[in-house]
């Protein structure tokens, strides 16, 4: 007797009497939702934290000090960071296209640290000499100790952002610093000079990227250093105390 069963199998597999009907979407509707797919996949990759590498990165206007200032010792102290933000360890951040916000922080050091390190970069690259030490300063005369060198160097950091606003399909990144810089001489532990610079830049691009943002907010601060030091008021100020101190 054969099993009523058996004409529907083949090695004990069921095989359906009725076939499937494949449904096929129209070319043009496969091309409409494939980049909206890609697009909803990138937004869900998103980061916790975005790092950037802060330091100096010359524009070609940097002007060499003359040779009295460079025979002399300066030393840097860490600049305060006096920004009103809610994190101070944060200095930025990225806008995505779902409403979030994804923030931005320095890959190594706190910001203070990191814009440190990036003004000692720039006076070594302009020639300058520094000494090796690093203290902190209130920027107050009388909290200046006699054996920090020659002529000081401090400040704050009064502002420092960058930030990433994703849109479809171009974004716009904007970059800011504000930096108050303070020279004193320090056997007088007197302050000589007082000034503030500041730098802004925007760009819009249809890529994103964390090196995107890098070189957005380097630009911006390296513009403010080379504008402070190359500035003729600055200059003739930083030099003629050099002189006068060597004389004495």
């Amino acid at each position: 007797m054969i099993d009523p069963e058996a004409k529907n199998c083949f090695h004990n597999k069921h095989v359906p009497w009725r076939k499937e009907r494949k449904t096929r979407l129209p070319g043009f509707t496969v091309r409409a939702i494939l980049p909206i797919c890609l697009l909803i996949l990138l937004c869900g990759c998103a980061p916790a934290l975005y790092h950037v590498d802060l330091k100096y990165e010359p524009s070609g206007t940097s002007i060499q000090p003359e040779k009295e200032l460079q025979d002399f010792l300066v030393t840097v102290a860490t600049f305060n960071d006096v920004r009103k933000v809610d994190d101070s360890l944060y200095m930025g951040k990225v806008k995505t296209l779902e409403g979030g916000t994804v923030p931005i922080a320095p890959r190594r050091n706190k910001v203070p640290q990191e814009v440190t390190a990036t003004i000692r970069d720039y006076l070594l690259k302009a020639g300058y000499k520094l000494t090796k030490d690093i203290y902190s300063w209130d920027l107050r005369e009388e909290t200046i100790k006699r054996d920090w060198g020659r002529i000081l160097v401090g400040g704050n950091i009064d502002d420092l952002e960058i930030v990433c606003e994703e849109s479809f399909p171009v974004k716009t990144y904007k970059a800011k610093v504000r930096l108050t810089f303070v020279l004193a001489d320090v056997p007088e532990k007197k302050v000589f000079y007082r000034a503030s610079v500041e730098s802004s830049n925007s760009l819009k691009d249809v890529s994103f990227s964390p090196e995107l943002l890098a070189k957005e907010i380097n630009g911006v601060l390296s513009d403010a250093m080379e504008r402070m030091f190359n500035d003729p008021k600055m200059r003739k100020t930083i030099e003629e105390k050099a002189k006068t101190t060597q004389t004495h």
